[in-house]
């Protein structure tokens, strides 16, 4: 899988200590500089991670087509969903839900922070998605039970 990341899943990931699976989970990572310049606003694991890795995922999004702009979305989003529309076989990692109808609008694949968290256990990065997915729901990220619940049936 060929990757173009927002910023959401990279500081989900960061909380809960996956971050550094990432770049095993793809075949190719992308960081556009808009998500980067987001990520890079507060001092916490994922700007640290971003510091150390920037210069090997970094891209430029490219200009963005007004049936992406006209979605009105914010810039990390729009950049992503840019980069993949521009570069074919690319999936965006998003969780914002206007983000993902606009991508899936555009026919261009989806997975979220919960979805790399089953994709880690897929790769066989980790052995368990419990301890993860908690961790997340821990840290802030909303999960209701129902979606815990669906995610672990997913990875198994």
């Amino acid at each position: 899988m060929k990757l173009v990341v927002n910023a959401s899943p990279v500081i989900f990931l960061s909380k809960i200590g996956m971050i550094d699976y990432l770049p095993e989970m793809v075949e190719q990572l992308v960081i556009s500089r808009g998500v980067i310049h987001e990520i890079e606003r507060y001092k916490d694991e994922a700007s640290l991670w971003k510091k150390h890795n920037k210069k090997k995922f970094a891209q430029n999004a490219g200009k963005i087509p007004p049936s992406i702009s006209a979605w009105d979305l914010g810039l990390g989003e729009t950049e992503v969903i840019t980069f993949a529309s521009k570069h074919e076989g690319f999936t965006v990692a998003l969780d914002d839900k206007a983000a993902r109808n606009c991508a899936q609008s555009l026919q261009i694949p989806v997975i979220g922070t919960i979805g790399l968290v089953i994709r880690a256990k897929q790769c066989k990065i980790i052995h368990d998605v419990i301890p993860y997915l908690s961790k997340l729901k821990d840290s802030g990220y909303r999960i209701n039970d129902q979606l815990f619940e669906y995610a672990l049936k997913l990875a198994e």
